[in-house]
């Protein structure tokens, strides 16, 4: 899949999609698209494999597209890609027939590609993701002296869970979409979270090599390194407003920032 180049960082949105339009990129989209083979046959198991790759994917599209040794940056439109497979289980369980969930499932995908293209193509970074902390704590912790009879102690980090933490404060942050992906990777955490290394799907092809470079099988805290990443950094006890990256004024009528969550 070719980029659009030079990218315009002053285009509108609707130019965005027409050069994403041209040169062949529609179809090696579609040619994309039907590489991710849905077996009906499996029933249920099918689509709960296909949901889960589809959470895995736009996790590591969201934390794990941006550049090394620079501040944390989150695309905002590779968020909604997150949040809205977050709705995929729902929808697919109002569906009656089965043909029809396939064919919804099948279409996330173009969707998915399309925005990609628009957004540049960005190429994911595992290594990335996986450079964050999978114990993320916030600023200014007060974390209280585990009594003798606890059972775990939460200034040990393979002991502290930092959710309970992260969902309290995020419900005053001052944009839903904040609290949406944060939403987002809490559910695949509690879903995914406990997912052996190396067994997460996508993780190897039928080879037995790596897709995503040299990990050795370490995708088993990725949701919690999202989130460090998702909610890097936390000014006091507030979410910040400008690490959000966005498109330009142009697209969207205001200035949407890279957005700073945690």
């Amino acid at each position: 899949m070719r980029p659009v180049m030079p990218y315009d960082s002053d285009a509108l949105l609707s130019a965005r999609f027409k050069a994403a339009c041209a040169d062949g990129r529609p179809e090696e989209i579609r040619r994309l698209s039907a590489l991710w083979q849905i077996d009906i046959a499996r029933g249920q198991a099918e689509l709960n494999d296909k949901v889960e790759e589809l959470l895995w994917t736009t996790t590591l599209l969201l934390v794990g597209s941006g550049r090394r040794g620079r501040k944390p940056r989150l695309d905002f439109f590779l968020m909604h890609m997150l949040n809205a497979s977050l709705f995929v289980p729902s929808l697919l369980a109002a569906i009656p027939s089965e043909g029809s969930k396939a064919t919804l499932l099948r279409s996330t995908v173009p969707v998915l590609l399309i925005y990609l293209t628009v957004r540049g193509r960005p190429r994911i970074d595992a290594g990335l993701a996986m450079s964050y902390t999978a114990t993320p704590r916030p600023p200014h912790e007060k974390v209280p002296e585990a009594d003798a009879s606890s059972i775990g102690n939460p200034r040990e980090d393979e002991e502290f869970n930092a959710w309970p933490g992260i969902v309290a404060s995020v419900l005053y942050a001052p944009d839903a979409h904040t609290l949406k992906a944060i939403r987002a990777l809490y559910y695949a955490a509690q879903r995914y979270g406990r997912t052996p290394p190396g067994s997460a799907l996508g993780a190897f092809d039928w080879e037995g090599h790596e897709t995503r470079g040299n990990l050795e099988g370490r995708w088993l805290p990725l949701r919690a390194r999202g989130r460090r990443r998702v909610r890097d950094v936390w000014l006091g006890d507030t979410w910040a407003e400008d690490r959000l990256m966005g498109p330009e004024r142009a697209v969207l009528g205001r200035r949407l920032q890279e957005r700073r969550l945690w």
